[in-house]
């Protein structure tokens, strides 16, 4: 497999058995199988709830949870799956 990471969460995907799953079994080439299954999204909330449940997991990629939080809110406005979803503007 090439450099692909899931277009949800971010997880680099390094073997196919990493890949989410359509409706018909067939693998999905830009999710993994922990944000997409069946044909449909696991986690049905919206890209700032999704970043708030990544971010407890960043001891995993070696970071603070605090750092994943900021690394999540980098990078998932650039995915697949959230480039149509803005961050909300909290400045106000």
């Amino acid at each position: 497999m090439d450099n692909r990471i899931c277009q949800s969460c971010g997880m680099p995907i390094t073997s196919d058995d990493q890949l989410g799953t359509e409706k018909d079994g067939n693998k999905n080439l830009d999710y993994c199988k922990y944000c997409y299954e069946g044909g449909d999204f696991i986690d049905k909330v919206s890209m700032e709830e999704y970043i708030g449940m990544c971010a407890q997991y960043g001891e995993q990629a070696g970071m603070t949870n605090s750092e994943m939080k900021v690394h999540c809110e980098k990078l998932f406005p650039t995915l697949k799956r959230w480039k149509k979803e803005p961050l909300p503007d909290h400045s106000e």
